[in-house]
């Protein structure tokens, strides 16, 4: 018997660069080490430019299997490009630290590269989703599993799908799954039983943009449906809605999430303690740094590799870098240019989402919902939008023939997933 078996293609090998590093960070830092989960971000972060840096090896060494596909590039790479000039520029200008100018313009042109190189339609097209689907199940009872683990031995764990950008993939996969799925069978219902079941566990550690995104996730499913199929779509519907409500329920009054909407209902904008209050401090943080510059600072910012000293609830933030705010990051780096290259982020986001969240493909669709992620994240995590690695703008394309030679690619074997 012959065993077929596809390649995963680079655009699922990135899926998996995503969630590999949790598990392993996981096991080795939260259960073994027993560290506070929040400063596990950054070995992850090196795990996952670290298997980006075996693969942009590897596309080297075998540059001759590399076509981008030009047309189907997102112009949003022209932006970026112009960001990484900038930024370096202007880094060097101030005499930024050249490590952080190194660090800031890597996390720019990872996202630049990888729109690049998903253009070529052999890294993307014929992906195996059915594979992707799987593993992704299997990773979030494995992540859920090991949560439950790591909060026997390690009082800082919670039961989370990993870090921002890998809960964003692994959620986003999940409602993928659901979308399209065409019948109520008992292996579909099982499905999407899991997926949900998976989501609901992780409720008590949401933030305020998990919060949004299930929201807006769930309306688009009764959206994408509407006019069709009434009764399934109301079943799918209802059943995400009880599973969430219950979720909600039992969740306990001192769970992250219960913490954050208490929060909401009490903000102070005048306050600078608490989570909102130190962002709010971080923004004032980086005002006074920019007016310091003077009027050249006021209009490109502090350039790559600029840090700012503030002070947090319970201690000072000394030579900091990061920004929770999106425009307050993009200000710190680029200055008032920061607001325009934010705003043009945010519109091809936009327009990337309308475009595909009522398409058949599972590439575009996956794409529509890391968009929304992405424009969420943009007012709470400010990095998120590079972590992502540019996914949330590439163009999808699918091949009607598995094999097919690629002289005869612009004869429209070739199409964009709309």
């Amino acid at each position: 018997m012959k065993i077929a078996f596809r390649w995963p293609t680079l655009f699922e090998r990135l899926i998996y660069y995503f969630l590999l590093p949790e598990i392993i960070a996981k096991i080795i830092y939260e259960i073994v080490l027993r560290v506070p989960a929040i400063t596990v971000t950054q070995p992850k972060q090196y795990m996952f430019y670290g298997f980006l840096a075996l693969e942009y090896l590897f596309i080297v060494v075998n540059y001759k299997n590399f076509r981008p596909a030009w047309r189907h590039i997102n112009v949003v790479w022209i932006l970026l490009l112009v960001m990484i000039l900038h930024g370096v520029a202007v880094g060097l200008w101030w005499g930024n630290s050249l490590t952080r100018t190194g660090i800031d313009t890597i996390n720019v042109a990872v996202v630049l590269v990888n729109i690049i190189l998903l253009s070529d339609p052999y890294k993307i097209a014929n992906t195996a989703f059915d594979r992707i689907f799987f593993a992704n199940r299997l990773y979030g009872v494995t992540m859920v599993v090991l949560s439950v683990a790591a909060m026997a031995v390690n009082p800082t764990s919670g039961i989370k799908l990993g870090s921002a950008a890998a809960t964003s993939v692994s959620m986003s996969l999940i409602f993928v799954e659901l979308y399209l799925m065409r019948g109520l069978s008992v292996r579909n219902i099982g499905k999407g039983a899991l997926g949900l079941l998976l989501i609901a566990a992780t409720a008590q550690d949401w933030n305020r943009t998990t919060l949004v995104f299930n929201s807006a996730a769930v309306l688009i499913l009764l959206a994408r449906r509407a006019g069709s199929m009434p009764f399934r779509t109301a079943f799918i519907g209802i059943a995400a809605v009880l599973v969430v409500a219950v979720a909600f329920a039992v969740m306990p009054e001192d769970s992250a999430l219960s913490r954050r909407i208490s929060g909401l209902q009490e903000v102070d904008l005048s306050a600078r303690s608490g989570s909102i209050g130190e962002r709010q401090a971080e923004a004032d943080a980086v005002d006074d740094k920019i007016a310091a510059l003077g009027a050249f600072g006021e209009i490109f910012g502090a350039g790559h590799g600029a840090s700012y000293d503030v002070k947090y609830t319970w201690e000072w933030k000394l030579d900091y870098s990061n920004a929770h705010y999106g425009w307050v990051l993009f200000y710190l780096r680029y200055g008032m240019l920061g607001y325009v290259y934010m705003a043009l982020w945010i519109l091809i986001l936009v327009i990337s989402a309308a475009k595909r969240w009522r398409s058949g493909h599972p590439a575009a669709i996956l794409v529509c919902l890391l968009s929304i992620w992405n424009v969420g994240y943009l007012g709470t995590y400010g990095y998120f939008s590079f972590f992502i690695a540019g996914l949330p703008f590439v163009t999808p394309v699918m091949r009607r023939r598995m094999a097919y030679d690629w002289q005869n690619a612009s004869g429209g074997r070739i199409q964009a997933a709309a």
